[in-house]
């Protein structure tokens, strides 16, 4: 192993009692362990005072794992070296720091714990003015160009010039468990973020609205969240198909409460999931006002129809804050890829919702819809499973030449607006009337913004039908329209 040694400082932790700090050090010990082995890293492991030890010959590979458990305020990678005195600290401690000042501005910081002879501040005036001997330019103790930091402890020293910033937070494991509610867009995934962060264990409800391509695109973002975050143990993606839920409801009740029924639905899936989990929560990725079933009021009636407590990290946060954490976290450009499910919302939503009239238009539904999408859960490790699917090849910019154009959209918005020689049909009628289409034509479909459509195209081509879907739906072949019209 290489004399370079990674120094771990901790966040939080540090100030918990003493039977909760100790129980929380064991906990982030053993997401470090898992954490170094999970990307094969060789590493020796020493935990001494407020501090851990990371001693590995792939330094750089090390650290940038390490600053992503929860837990971890910072860490420095860092010259061990054993001394004698004072004086032979500064001889060691110059051979170390006298390339990196030449020449530039510096301070030195020295921190001790143990017994010594000498104070930090002896260190840092002997080492000062050795460093100036050695081709430093000056001391600037309020913005040096490099800072020599020196930690002594015991015998031994650490030396570095560098603080790479961490996520601190709280060991995953530490604060139980919870059910995130996810779609893969940049919400849910955020949300479920900021759970691991805070020391929960998250484990995944996906209610598939969009079949194989919804599922298979939201786990190629929990993927990112399962590899890159979630050290210590196994999360989970539970898969529930929504899909006769969302018919019923389209078909029976007020179309303006749509989205509150189905995430009503959706709760009591989280919360049945969390009770066979062992989980105390569900997790969601609302935002206060940042679409009709996220006012005040609708998000009342939807928690209304569970027991188990909601938690929602981002209540307060604006959409760019949301993008902009996902860009960081790296979920962003797989979220970008998962569209919302066009079918699932209603074209004039009610924002502010009564309960009473909601409990009225679920009494219209048959109790046991909700039983039956349950008893065929499908659970994925998230660790292990494979994403490698890709559904590109089912979009097209532009239809082809001879292709016959199905638009999926409601009546309201293809008399509003259509492709020239389009054909209207709903998603349920197209899936019903399957056998009727000619295997022999080549067929694109159209939705709002391509979600939709790309499932349909999914189904046509698992029967041996040449199906594609219209990438990014009405809205972006309407807006390309529109440019060229206005080029010409």
């Amino acid at each position: 192993m290489s004399d370079v040694v990674l120094l771990l400082r901790l966040g939080e932790i540090s100030v918990k009692g003493f039977r909760t700090r100790r129980r929380f050090e064991k906990l982030l010990l053993r997401n470090i362990h898992d954490a170094l082995r999970s990307n094969s890293i060789e590493y020796k492991v020493k935990k001494e005072g407020g501090r851990i030890f990371i001693y590995s010959n792939e330094e750089s590979r090390a650290a940038q794992v390490l600053r992503r458990i929860f837990g971890v305020k910072s860490l420095s990678p860092a010259q061990e070296v054993e001394f004698e005195s004072l004086s032979d600290l500064v001889e060691r401690a110059a051979a170390y720091f006298s390339s990196a000042v030449k020449g530039k501005s510096f301070a030195v910081r020295a921190r001790r714990a143990g017994a010594h002879p000498f104070t930090s501040l002896d260190i840092e005036r002997e080492l000062g003015a050795r460093l100036l001997r050695e081709g430093g330019s000056r001391v600037d103790l309020e913005n040096p160009e490099v800072i020599a930091y020196v930690e002594v402890r015991g015998k031994r020293a650490y030396l570095f010039t560098e603080i790479i910033e961490a996520y601190g937070g709280l060991p995953i494991g530490s604060e139980g468990k919870v059910i995130a509610l996810v779609s893969g867009g940049f919400d849910s995934a955020v949300a479920a973020w900021y759970m691991l962060r805070r020391g929960s264990e998250v484990h995944y409800l996906l209610c598939s609205l969009g079949g194989p391509v919804h599922e298979a695109s939201a786990l190629h973002v929990l993927k990112i969240l399962a590899d890159n975050w979630s050290y210590g143990y196994r999360p989970k993606l539970y898969v529930v198909d929504f899909g006769e839920i969302l018919r019923e409801v389209r078909r029976k009740c007020d179309s303006s409460l749509l989205t509150v029924i189905l995430k009503r639905f959706m709760y009591r899936a989280a919360e049945a999931i969390a009770r066979s989990e062992g989980a105390e929560a569900i997790v969601t990725g609302d935002s206060l006002g940042q679409a009709s079933s996220q006012t005040l009021t609708n998000l009342a009636v939807s928690t209304a129809a569970v027991s188990i407590q909601v938690l929602r990290p981002l209540i307060g946060f604006d959409k760019d804050d949301i993008v902009a954490k996902a860009r960081e976290i790296g979920t962003y450009e797989a979220s970008a890829r998962v569209k919302e499910y066009c079918g699932a919302f209603s074209e004039h939503p009610k924002t502010r919702a009564k309960l009473e009239e909601v409990e009225r238009e679920e009494a219209k539904l048959d109790p046991s819809l909700l039983d039956e999408a349950l008893s065929n859960i499908r659970i994925y490790d998230l660790r292990s499973v494979s994403v490698e699917e890709s559904f590109e090849r089912l979009e097209v910019d532009e239809p082809p030449d001879g292709a016959v154009i199905i638009d999926l959209r409601s009546g309201e918005k293809v008399k509003s607006w259509s492709l020239p020689g389009s054909i209207r049909l709903d998603f349920d009628q197209l899936m019903e009337g399957l056998c009727k289409l000619d295997p022999n034509k080549r067929y694109v479909l159209l939705c709002d913004e391509g979600t939709l459509s790309l499932e349909a195209a999914y189904v046509l081509r698992k029967l041996g039908i040449e199906a594609y879907s219209l990438r990014g739906g009405a809205r972006r072949i309407r807006r390309k329209m529109g440019e060229r019209k206005g080029g010409t």
